[in-house]
C-alpha cells in the first residue's frame, strides 16, 4: 500500500532531502505541496513537478492524503503539525518538535490521544557509528559510562554547506546554531547514557553576526552523575563530527578524522578499531514502516521531545549567564 504524502513548507533545508526519500521509497508518494510563503512553495513545487495548494486547511481535508512531512519553519510547528493531527493525518517531521518544550508536550499528548503517529527525524541515531557505539555500551564493554563528548559544527554560516538566508532568522528558526545541530547530542547523550539529564548549563555566541547565535557548547548532568559535554557551531572550516564515550573500565571515540569506532579498554594502550554496525534506514523509511507495524514510535516520540526540553533548558542557561 503506497502513502501519499503533504509536504508542507519548503523552509528548512532539509525539505529536498526528504522530498527524495520519498520519492526513492516504492511505497511512498508525495501527492501536493503547501507552504505559508506561497511564493517560495508554488517555486519548489514547479522545479519537482508537483501541484501546489494555498490552503493548509484543503491540503489536510483531502481524503488522498495519508500523512505530512513537515518542513515549514520551526516556530510553526505547533500550528501546522497540529493541524495535521487534528485533520487525522500521520507526521513526519524535521527536529525540533517543537521551540517551547510546553509546545513539545502538548503535540505529543494530542498525536497519542489520536492515536497517530508523529515521527520525528533525529537522523544521526540510525548513523553507523552511533549503533555501533550504543551496541557497545549496552555489552558493558567500557563499564559504567561516566562522561561523553559530543561536537558537530560546518561552516554553514560562511556558505559551506550554502543555507538560505532565511534559517538564520531567529522569528523562523527559534534559534541557531544550538537548536538546529544542537539537537543531535541531545538525543544522542540520552541514548548512550539511558537517562534523562536533571540539569544543563550553556555558553553561546555570534561570530558571523547573522543574528543568531552560531557556535555553542552545552554540559547535561544525569541523574547517575554521568556528564556530557555538547559543543555545536556553524562557523567551522567544514563539517566536523567527533564523539568520545568514557566509561570505569574503557573508553571509545569516533572521529573527526574518520568515522571508525575504537575502543580502549583499561589497562590496554592500543586502541581498537571495532566492525560497525550497518546504518538503519533513512528516517522517512522508518517512518512507513512504523505506520505499517508500530513499535518504536512512542518511544521516539517521548525522546523528541526531551529533546526540545533539553534545548529550552540550554537557552534559558545560556541567557542566565548573559544577566
Amino acid at each position: 500500500m503506497t502513502v501519499r504524502f503533504a509536504l508542507l513548507g519548503t523552509w528548512h533545508v532539509h525539505a529536498l532531502d526528504h522530498l527524495n526519500w520519498a520519492l526513492r521509497h516504492e511505497q511512498a508518494e508525495v501527492a501536493v505541496v503547501w507552504d505559508g510563503d506561497e511564493t517560495r512553495g508554488r517555486a519548489f513545487a514547479a522545479a519537482h513537478g508537483l501541484p501546489f495548494e494555498k490552503s493548509l486547511a484543503v491540503a489536510l481535508a483531502s481524503d488522498a492524503i495519508d500523512a505530512v512531512i513537515v518542513d515549514c519553519e520551526t516556530t510553526d510547528h505547533p500550528q501546522v503539525i497540529g493541524a495535521a493531527l487534528a485533520a487525522g493525518k500521520h507526521v513526519f517531521t524535521e527536529k525540533v518538535l517543537a521551540v517551547d518544550p510546553d509546545d513539545a508536550a502538548a503535540l505529543a499528548r494530542q498525536a497519542r490521544d489520536a492515536g497517530l503517529v508523529l515521527w520525528v527525524s533525529l537522523q544521526r541515531m540510525g548513523e553507523a557509528p552511533h549503533r555501533t557505539i550504543r551496541q557497545i555500551v549496552a555489552e558493558g564493554s567500557i563499564g559504567r559510562v561516566v562522561s561523553s563528548r559530543i561536537r558537530y559544527a560546518h561552516g554553514g554560516a560562511f556558505g559551506t554547506p550554502p543555507i538560505p538566508k532565511g534559517f538564520f532568522e531567529f522569528s523562523a528558526a527559534g534559534g541557531g546554531v544550538m537548536i538546529d545541530l544542537g539537537a543531535h547530542p541531545a538525543y544522542l547523550a540520552m541514548m548512550i547514557h539511558g537517562e534523562v539529564p536533571v540539569s544543563v548549563s550553556a555558553e553561546m555566541s555570534s561570530i558571523a553576526g547573522l543574528g543568531v547565535e552560531d557556535n555553542a557548547a552545552y554540559i547535561m548532568r544525569f541523574p547517575s552523575g554521568a556528564i556530557s559535554v555538547a559543543e555545536v557551531s556553524f562557523v567551522n572550516d567544514r563539517f566536523s563530527f567527533s564523539i568520545e564515550v568514557t566509561g570505569t573500565s574503557g573508553m571509545l571515540t569516533c572521529g573527526p578524522v574518520d568515522t571508525v569506532v575504537r575502543l580502549r579498554r583499561a589497562g590496554d594502550d592500543a586502541w581498537v578499531a571495532q566492525p560497525p554496525v550497518l546504518a538503519s534506514d533513512d528516517m522517512l523509511s522508518q517512518f512507513i514502516n512504523e505506520l505499517r507495524s508500530p513499535g518504536r514510535g512512542d518511544a521516539l516520540l517521548t525522546l523528541a521531545a526531551e529533546v526540545s526540553s533539553v534545548i529550552g533548558s540550554a537557552y534559558r542557561s545560556a541567557e542566565d549567564a548573559r544577566g
